[in-house]
């Protein structure tokens, strides 16, 4: 019984055969033909390129030597215009060299001559297997870049509308708690104690409002402002950094490890910032603590990259939970156990993405929490 190709089960391939001896052309156009391909036959090179530029094949199958044009250029010729068409070499007399040549110019596969039903069909399916995963990568690759150029629009669109709601609430908070403000301060004596206590807290959450506006507009403009690089010091960096946050540990008794810091190429404003939510947080999460532990430590990665650890024996955090840390206003902890707005972290990450890296977060309830920042490798 002869074989069958599996192509019988799937739309009809276009092949293009290519072989100035026109005898044998015509034999392999039948023998493919009868495998179920649909088959046009050349005996010239040029008239298959002419082929190429009116017609869609998914494989070509040609001699390696020809005259006038060999296999190695038409298939490099082919490659230009069909760039998803695969090509399969026919070889009596070419040598291994000149297979490996062809193959650098975008040959798969080749068979040798005088060839058999049973070697040209198998090649021939294999062939078109790499063709199918080809067009499906490519498409792929399409949709996957589209959904990227989707994914940045709609995110630039975000922040632009975060920053605009930012800018667009301040005012009005601004107002509102300068009126609480006036009106307790003109009134203070006049007030009974609850409607006092009333006016205060209406300042207060004045206050966090204005705060949290800050930070959304922060956070937004994260997004979208250009970064300016630069060969930095890190140790410079945290040394700012730490100094920022020291009025947050007057009357503490805190132990410290610093350890030395790489160059790196970044922004060093942005990563101040990063730097300071990170140490703040360790700082107020360890409040409870009479002898707290915060350290900071490099590590160099063998592709050139750097790790850079924050870690601390505070509060900690429940691990199941390590995903909300970085979302914008989340909180896992009350509000009146530890004060903030829940925007730090999330502005730690964007900073960090923008430079090209990652930041992670590990931690146990009662146990303290570390987390490292992952840096690329500085490029040029």
């Amino acid at each position: 019984m002869p074989h069958r190709s599996p192509a019988l089960h799937r739309p009809r391939a276009r092949l293009l055969v290519v072989d100035d001896e026109a005898p044998q052309q015509r034999a392999l156009c039948e023998i493919l033909v009868d495998q179920g391909y649909d088959v046009v036959g050349c005996t010239d090179p040029l008239e298959a390129l002419g082929r190429l530029d009116t017609s869609a094949f998914e494989l070509m199958l040609t001699d390696l030597q020809m005259p006038g044009m060999d296999g190695i250029e038409l298939t490099r010729r082919a490659q230009a215009v069909a760039p998803d068409m695969v090509v399969v070499l026919m070889t009596a007399h070419g040598s291994i060299g000149s297979v490996v040549d062809a193959m650098k110019n975008g040959a798969i596969d080749y068979v040798q001559k005088p060839f058999r039903i049973s070697g040209i069909v198998p090649a021939v399916e294999r062939a078109l297997e790499v063709q199918r995963l080809r067009v499906n990568n490519r498409r792929l690759e399409a949709e996957v870049s589209q959904q990227v150029k989707e994914l940045v629009a709609v995110n630039q669109e975000l922040d632009a509308f975060a920053a605009r709601l930012a800018h667009d609430l301040r005012g009005p908070l601004v107002n509102m708690r300068s009126i609480l403000a006036m009106t307790l301060q003109d009134l203070g004596e006049q007030l009974d104690p609850q409607q006092a206590e009333m006016m205060r807290r209406g300042v207060q959450s004045g206050d966090l409002a204005l705060r949290m506006v800050r930070d959304l507009l922060d956070f937004a403009r994260l997004g979208n402002q250009p970064l300016t690089m630069a060969p930095l010091r890190l140790d410079e960096v945290l040394k700012a950094a730490l100094a920022t946050v020291q009025p947050q540990c007057a009357d503490r008794a805190i132990d410290w490890s610093i350890g030395p810091m790489p160059e790196i190429n970044g922004h060093a404003g942005l990563l101040q910032q990063a730097f300071v939510n990170l140490l703040g947080n360790a700082v107020k999460y360890t409040s409870a603590r009479e002898q707290a532990h915060i350290s900071v430590a490099a590590r160099a990665l063998p592709d050139g990259g750097h790790h850079i650890v924050f870690a601390d024996d505070g509060a900690g955090f429940d691990p199941k939970q390590a995903d909300q840390l970085f979302k914008p206003f989340r909180r896992l902890h009350a509000a009146d156990e530890f004060v903030g707005e829940g925007m730090g972290l999330a502005n730690v990450r964007r900073i960090v993405e923008r430079h090209g890296g990652t930041v992670v977060a590990r931690g146990r309830l009662g146990e303290g929490a570390s987390f490292t920042i992952a840096l690329p490798a500085s490029q040029g």
